[in-house]
């Protein structure tokens, strides 16, 4: 499998990361921008993939029991980027794993932002986007830690992975502050059809991200010791969800 979906240099893509405070409807939100999450169908390869490309091996993260997934992860300064890819120890009937499982090359999926999961929740039923959790979620680091967080999804939304889910890691340090570092985030960019309404609903909890009309494309810009990396979804990864199959 060609695990690339990545070409170097880049577009001008607007916001960096952002953390913003505004009350609304009484509820005081600080939401941030967490990680990105870029797919592949072999995670070994994908690896391989992030050593060439950033000159930095990604560390193994661990499996995510019930999604068919597991992870490799490196920091990019104020966020960090997560490696997806089917685990083959699990089945992968109906759930995340299986919608990598046949990619022929890696690309973005989707991108994640960490705040108060009843304040979100609560700002998006208010916009009329239904969510599902909080989940909880747990997985050991290969140290032997565990690591627990929980995780809300967004159900309906016809942005696909260009509209986040969220997290937060409760008690847990943030991966971005102990995994590997392979650069510096630098811009986010999305283009959706009804980019008013991606907008709209971005800042609705406090994310401030420029959103432009256009087909189906997340791309980010990191600044990376080999020079400057652009990921971007493919055809294959535009309208993938990730979850519980949204």
């Amino acid at each position: 499998m060609d695990a690339s979906g990545a070409d170097q240099g880049g577009p001008d893509t607007g916001q960096g990361t952002l953390q913003l405070m505004v009350a609304r409807g009484g509820d005081s939100l600080t939401t941030r921008i967490d990680h990105f999450m870029y797919a592949v169908a072999s995670l070994d390869e994908g690896i391989e993939w992030a050593a060439d490309t950033f000159g930095v091996p990604a560390a193994y993260g661990g499996e995510h029991v019930g999604l068919g997934t597991r992870n490799a992860l490196l920091s990019l300064g104020s966020t960090y980027l997560e490696i997806i890819a089917p685990d083959p120890a699990q089945s992968l009937e109906g759930n995340a794993g299986a919608q990598f499982a046949d990619l022929t090359s890696g690309g973005m999926v989707t991108w994640a932002a960490e705040g108060d999961l009843s304040a979100i929740a609560r700002t998006l039923e208010m916009t009329g986007m239904s969510t599902e959790g909080p989940h909880r979620t747990r997985r050991k680091t290969q140290s032997g830690d565990l690591l627990v967080w929980d995780l809300l999804f967004p159900i309906g939304s016809l942005h696909s992975g260009r509209m986040p889910f969220f997290i937060d890691w409760l008690e847990c340090t943030n991966p971005k502050d102990t995994n590997p570092v392979g650069g510096e985030f630098r811009a986010l960019a999305i283009t959706t059809p009804d980019a008013d309404d991606l907008a709209g609903v971005l800042r609705s909890v406090d994310l401030d991200i420029a959103v432009s009309a256009g087909p189906p494309a997340l791309s980010v810009a990191i600044d990376s010791p080999r020079g400057e990396v652009l990921l971007a979804s493919t055809d294959e990864t535009s309208d993938m969800q990730f979850g519980r199959i949204r």
